[in-house]
């Protein structure tokens, strides 16, 4: 309903019935709807973390797996902010609330990041002096990925951006 109407303009009643619950109901849930757009975006935070940690395999290059763990994370929103008309004034409902979600989001996929790096430099597959460590590896690699995902319009070139991304941090990170 949000995506579909915008915050302002959906309303309890006509997310109440496109749940298949009663008005009161969904307020037994939730004060308001600003509390239930925040839980809404708790989820979907959780579900992309959840995403990207689960997207690696052990039997898939680095370059893939890179791919793969930024797409778990942000082709949902991609495709959620871009499908809808309302995209920006989602993201402008309640700007802490937003801003919070959205950093816990960025703190949460540059530490899966990270974890990924360390444990495959301590196995000697991938080199991070060019990133300085396994830290500044999973920070820079999720601001770049942002970086694809906020400057891009359609989902092509998002791809096409994220791909060229992914083999050049790979090549950057090759074992010398």
């Amino acid at each position: 309903m949000f995506a579909r109407y915008g915050f302002q303009r959906a309303g309890m009643a006509d997310i109440a019935r496109e749940a298949g619950v009663s008005r009161p109901a969904l307020y037994v849930w939730f004060e308001n709807k600003a509390a239930l757009f925040r839980a809404l975006a708790e989820h979907l935070k959780d579900e992309a973390l959840s995403g990207a940690r689960a997207a690696w395999r052990e039997d898939a290059g680095f370059a893939a797996n890179l791919e793969a763990t930024i797409l778990a994370k942000d082709l949902t929103f991609f495709r959620l902010l871009h499908a809808s008309p309302h995209g920006a004034e989602l993201m402008a409902v309640d700007a802490t609330v937003t801003a919070t979600i959205a950093g816990a989001l960025d703190t949460g996929f540059a530490a899966i990041l990270t974890e990924r790096a360390a444990d495959l430099s301590d196995a000697g597959l991938v080199d991070l002096d060019a990133f300085g460590d396994a830290p500044a590896f999973g920070r820079t690699v999720a601001l770049l990925a942002s970086g694809v995902k906020h400057e891009v319009r359609d989902e092509a070139t998002y791809l096409a951006g994220l791909r060229a991304l992914c083999r050049l941090v790979a090549h950057a990170t090759a074992p010398r």
